[in-house]
């Protein structure tokens, strides 16, 4: 083999041992991402209701369950959801990361969700 062709395989080993080391990825967005605030909303039946965060307010509805990703400093968050029937149980959790930040539930259309947190 000639000494261009060694350098071609070194150069072609080399390019697979940084590929497979993972040197080329960036974590970043795993880190950023666990710092990122969510809202959860757990149901088995359908809900709706309003959602303020970075000063904007949002309308909300679903049917069954929900993630909103708020990112990481919505500022000034407010969550307030009712059920549309009495099946069931509705669950919302402000979640930052993995932390719990506040969660309630309710079981009855005649009753709501209400929760406020400033980031």
């Amino acid at each position: 083999m000639t000494k261009n062709g060694r350098i071609i395989v070194f150069m072609g080993l080399l390019v697979l041992v940084v590929f497979f080391s993972g040197c080329t990825t960036n974590n970043n967005s795993t880190n950023q991402s666990s710092k990122d605030v969510v809202v959860q909303i757990t149901s088995n039946s359908s809900w709706n209701g309003t959602m303020t965060y970075n000063g904007t307010n949002y309308n909300i509805e679903g049917t069954r369950n929900k993630n909103y990703h708020l990112g990481p400093n919505p500022g000034h968050v407010a969550i307030y959801v009712k059920k549309n029937d009495d099946i069931g149980n509705l669950t919302v959790k402000l979640l930052q990361g993995t932390n719990i930040i506040q969660t309630q539930s309710i079981s009855s259309h005649q009753e709501a969700v209400n929760i406020i947190y400033n980031f």
